[in-house]
């Protein structure tokens, strides 16, 4: 067992998927925060108790409104771990996405952020890319970069490796917007997992993996 208590976390609503292909936009919107964002509050709360004991530094949960721009059209929703208490999306944070055929689990970075540049001069110069390579070797983990796409899409991912973290770099500045490494779990074969209590265990221990290489970046 990962947790040290009894937790909260019951899974995610595999019938609730199907909310994201709602055609209204505001409708949308209000089906996957009503459908996803009590589990993920849940999950937030379990996974602060225990990644979040004994740091010198707190860790603050975050869920998204989905109403900004006011022209945004919401494909996914997610769950973010930040030190950030708030603008935590300009900086790198542990992020579980939910969309609507796949669960994500990873450290990301939206890539227009200023502050990416310095994780990727990091990466390339400061021995961090190295570091990640052996946490993706140790834990089963990949390098993704996603590309934008329309609606219903949102994104798309076109690159992913599980050593070539150079590569991903190189991809992301030609034409990505979103950076990760993490655990993918595509559906429905990962219905099972993402349905129950497991998915929790396996955000702690993909977080657990890579909590210190955040923890780095200050």
């Amino acid at each position: 067992m990962l947790f040290d208590r009894e937790e909260g976390f019951p899974g995610l609503p595999i019938d609730g998927f199907r909310v994201f292909e709602i055609r209204d936009r505001v409708e949308r919107r209000r089906a996957i925060v009503d459908t996803f964002h009590p589990a993920l509050e849940q999950l937030g709360r379990d996974l602060i108790a225990k990644l979040g004991a004994g740091r010198d530094r707190e860790l603050h949960a975050h869920l998204p409104r989905l109403d900004w721009p006011r022209d945004y059209q919401p494909f996914c929703t997610w769950l973010a771990l930040s030190h950030e208490a708030q603008g935590y999306q300009a900086r790198a944070q542990l992020n579980l996405g939910v969309h609507r055929d796949y669960v994500a689990i990873r450290l990301g970075w939206d890539t227009g952020q200023d502050a990416y540049g310095r994780f990727e001069f990091l990466c390339r110069h400061g021995g961090l890319g190295d570091r990640l390579e052996r946490a993706a070797a140790g834990h089963g983990l990949a390098f993704r970069v996603y590309a934008s796409a329309r609606w219903p899409e949102g994104s798309r991912e076109v690159f992913c490796s599980r050593t070539d973290w150079k590569r991903s770099l190189d991809e992301a500045a030609e034409r990505g917007v979103w950076w990760e490494i993490g655990a993918r779990h595509d559906l429905p074969g990962a219905a099972e997992l993402v349905g129950s209590p497991e998915l929790g265990r396996e955000a702690a221990r993909v977080f657990s993996a890579l909590l210190p290489e955040y923890e780095r970046l200050g």
